[in-house]
């Protein structure tokens, strides 16, 4: 079957949905890979995020899935390659760096000058490959951890992806709202949330309430545990205002066919 829709998954994506699990062998992620005609795709920061902290089995089961071929991992240097086989290699370095103070500037204004100072003080027209990436290996090096590396590397992955490939790219991402909306305003993508998946794989995997009640009850018994009661819904299409939803109530009212997904991953009463 082709594969028309492209989806990246972050860490925190991965982490939340491999905890959601209906029993030891079945988790929420798993049915997140069943969505017909996706590829699958990660940045390798990903694998490092995940490998810090590997909340219940989330890295086995990554790697697990890319040495199967289910998900394909992408390195900085297997972005640069992608981008080199249309823009030759000095062109193909510069719109990386390009790409990636974009992903940055999607994050926080001034990321870039403030991170990535090695890689600003290169000369494109006279810099070898392996300059250029010993260069970003410092820079990357100094950020340090928890500093968000692998949503800004993931934003310039999907970059790649709609320049080399012009499909639909889609975001399986954090339940931050600053995250969704710096991957929203770099354009041609859609966010899916830990919430809105649920839409998702009930208009594409036939995931009923039968077959979904299990994994709900263990989202509650997820937000329960971190004392969170309420999610954010959109009240309507006319109105961008939110409410506040109790978290058993918004489950239920999606069975209902009372909301759908919106660009960003939140859901929105119809």
């Amino acid at each position: 079957m082709q594969k028309d829709k492209y989806a990246l998954l972050d860490t925190d994506f991965i982490s939340k949905m491999h905890i959601i699990q209906k029993d030891d062998e079945n988790h929420l992620i798993d049915r997140i890979m069943e969505l017909p005609r996706y590829q699958f795709c990660c940045h390798s920061q990903i694998r490092t995020e995940l490998s810090r902290h590997n909340v219940s089995g989330s890295m086995e089961w990554l790697e697990e899935k890319i040495s199967k071929g289910q998900i394909k991992c992408y390195s900085d240097e297997d972005i640069v390659d992608e981008l080199k086989l249309i823009y030759g290699t000095p062109a193909s370095l510069l719109l990386y760096a390009n790409l990636l103070q974009k992903a940055c500037q999607a994050y926080r204004a001034g990321y870039f000058e403030d991170n990535f100072k090695e890689l600003q003080k290169i000369d494109y027209r006279n810099i070898t490959k392996n300059e250029f990436f010993e260069a970003l290996k410092v820079d990357c090096g100094n950020i340090g951890v928890s500093q968000n590396l692998g949503e800004i590397k993931t934003y310039v992955l999907l970059q790649m992806l709609s320049v080399m490939m012009g499909e639909q790219i889609y975001v399986f991402c954090s339940d931050d709202q600053n995250a969704r909306s710096g991957i929203v305003s770099i354009g041609g993508v859609r966010c899916i949330s830990v919430l809105s998946s649920f839409v998702r794989l009930k208009k594409e995997c036939n995931f009923e309430w039968e077959v979904a009640r299990d994994y709900i009850q263990s989202w509650l018994d997820f937000c329960i545990e971190h004392k969170q009661t309420t999610f954010k819904v959109q009240e309507s299409a006319k109105t961008m205002r939110m409410c506040k939803v109790p978290c058993a109530q918004v489950m239920r009212e999606i069975y209902e066919d009372k909301l759908e997904e919106t660009i960003t991953g939140y859901l929105r009463y119809k």
